[in-house]
């Protein structure tokens, strides 16, 4: 046993990115290795999945096989003992470049990323004493977002170049020194301490204004993840706004320079587009865009690959089954009987209707029913609408009260005046108020849906678009009072339909994060029904070959050279 502890400490010495440890964080390392074998033409990891584990070869041979997004599949290397591989996916969790296909029966010592994170969180140290290539080093950095997704890498996180945030700061910067010098030579030569005293109030605006430009230099995010391109703008106190198209909607990428201080400082601006009929995500002034330009393209490469192996992988498990290479799967078990409900409370009727009449006036945000989602506008959108009926009614309640107070005898003229006005403004507030709540946003499964109703059901407008068909998703919160208030718009671009506007919904961040989740989950099956559509049809083609092979077979049975085997 400690003879093949001693080897494995051996070989994990020889292995880049645990040569620089000590010789207790090796022993620590491998003891989180499990051995694991593989028959011969069985497949370790495919291209494409999410990276969880590395593996050390002990014995056996492997080949490494990488598909393109064209379909071709090419040989990269072969793997032999000692050697190891998924070093990304030990570190990153990325999807893997490569299928790895065992040739000749292997014994694989494997280590598991969730072992792994947690040995690093317990001792700090080692994670330093790893050598890591410098872009996987960039990307273990880069932050975690709420909106991002748990399988989902943060490939890029960036901002705008720093020379601009240095081109802003001179002015205010420039100020500060001739306030400097100017109140000090005004102390050095008056000997009080008024000139100090004005000096630090009026440089307060210089320094507020520099400090103003670093916050919005670090608020402007622009973000590459293994899902989707992002840029999220955030102007203190001012608004908020965030744009994120799909990879898999990325048509093109421009790339521009501008001015000489660009090309100086290699700095430019990209352009991602998509098929929405407005905007597209902007990548402003950032560092080297030809390297991000590049990085996105692979991005896209990787998502368009690792699809491809997925639907060849599908073709070749529906042909085993097809032709008995493969046991038939085991069918789902069926759910048994619940039971019969017990019986239930009759609610009485006169709690029902003020429960619906609570519901009315006081409708919720966001519900779910099933499968649908809805949301109505936030609160403050019902503020203006209503603002003019509701003025009115209160000043017609104090002048009445008024009234009242000074003439009790002529109550009767107070409360029919009160009435009269009463059966006007309360049908022109209950109006407002009725298209306020009737204007809703919903998602399905499927679709996102628009809805926009006159007050008591006298005309109704619905749009509706399939989930297919988003192009990208922006996000804008207005200013602190958006921010306060957790409020905002919502942009849904789609090719052909138009954009969908969600206006001022409740937690418009989470809005946004649902849709995409639920536009990835269908794009997803829709892929998916596609495959087997076509895999079905590429079935049917080779039953009907198989046909024709037997009924030919039989009609011309081969002939023996040999007269008496034939009668035979």
């Amino acid at each position: 046993m400690a003879r093949i502890e001693k080897k494995l400490l051996k070989q994990l010495r020889e292995i880049e990115l645990f040569s620089e440890l000590s010789h207790d964080d090796l022993q620590a390392v491998a003891g989180l290795f499990k051995s694991e074998r593989y028959p011969a033409g069985s497949v370790v990891c495919r291209q494409g999945q999410l990276g969880q584990t590395a593996y050390l070869v002990e014995s056996g041979l492997l080949r490494v096989v990488t598909i393109d997004p064209d379909g071709q599949e090419q040989e990269v290397r072969r793997l032999r003992a000692g050697e190891f591989f998924g070093k990304t996916s030990l570190l990153l969790g990325e999807p893997r470049d490569a299928s790895v296909e065992v040739v000749r029966e292997a014994s694989l010592l494997v280590l598991s990323k969730h072992d792994f994170e947690e040995l690093l969180r317990e001792n700090p140290a080692l994670l330093r004493s790893l050598v890591m290539d410098p872009d996987v080093e960039r990307k273990r950095r880069a932050p975690r977002f709420r909106w991002q997704d748990p399988d989902e890498v943060v490939i890029l996180s960036m901002h705008k170049h720093n020379v601009l945030l240095l081109g802003n700061l001179v002015l205010p910067v420039l100020a500060l020194i001739i306030i400097i010098a100017a109140f000090g030579s005004w102390f050095l030569s008056a000997k009080t301490p008024t000139p100090l005293i004005l000096g630090g109030i009026i440089s307060l605006v210089p320094l507020g204004l520099g400090l103003y430009y670093i916050v919005d230099h670090f608020n402007d995010d622009y973000i590459v993840t293994s899902k989707r391109v992002l840029h999220e703008e955030r102007i203190p106190l001012i608004r908020e706004a965030r744009a994120e198209a799909p990879l898999r909607t990325v048509q093109n990428i421009h790339l521009t320079r501008q001015g000489i201080w660009a090309q100086i400082y290699n700095y430019g601006d990209l352009i991602i587009e998509t098929a929405g009929e407005r905007g597209h995500v902007v990548f402003r002034q950032i560092a080297n865009p030809g390297r991000v330009q590049d990085d996105i393209f692979e991005q896209i490469r990787r998502v368009q690959a690792g699809a491809r192996v997925e639907e060849r992988t599908a073709i070749r498990d529906a042909l085993e089954r097809q032709f008995g290479l493969r046991a038939e799967d085991e069918q789902p078990k069926q759910p048994g009987d619940k039971g019969k409900s017990g019986g239930r409370i009759e609610i009485p009727g006169w709690i029902k209707t003020t429960f619906r009449l609570g519901r009315y006036f006081l409708p919720p945000l966001r519900y779910e029913e099933g499968e649908t989602i809805t949301w109505r506008k936030h609160w403050i959108a019902l503020l203006r609408p209503i603002s003019i009926p509701s003025v009115l009614i209160m000043v017609a309640a104090a002048v009445s009260v008024f009234l009242l107070t000074r003439n009790p005898e002529g109550w009767a003229r107070v409360i029919l005046g009160y009435g009269i006005g009463m059966m006007f403004l309360l049908p022109w507030w209950l109006w407002r108020f009725d298209d306020w709540q009737n204007d809703v946003y919903q998602l399905t499964n499927t679709r996102i849906i628009d809805v926009e109703r006159q007050p008591f059901f006298l005309r109704e407008d619905r749009r509706e678009a399939s989930l297919g068909v988003i192009q990208n998703i922006k996000l804008e919160v207005p200013g602190l009072v958006g921010k306060v208030l957790n409020f905002g718009s919502v942009t849904i671009e789609t090719a052909g339909v138009g954009p969908f506007t969600f206006e001022r919904v409740k937690d418009p961040r989470s809005v946004q994060a649902e849709i995409f989740r639920r536009m990835d989950i269908f794009q997803r099956l829709q892929r998916e029904q596609a495959a087997d559509q076509r895999r079905s049809e590429l079935l049917d083609w080779f039953t009907v070959y198989n046909e024709i092979r037997d009924s030919e077979h039989f009609a011309n049975p081969p002939t023996s050279e040999y007269p008496e085997e034939a009668q035979l």
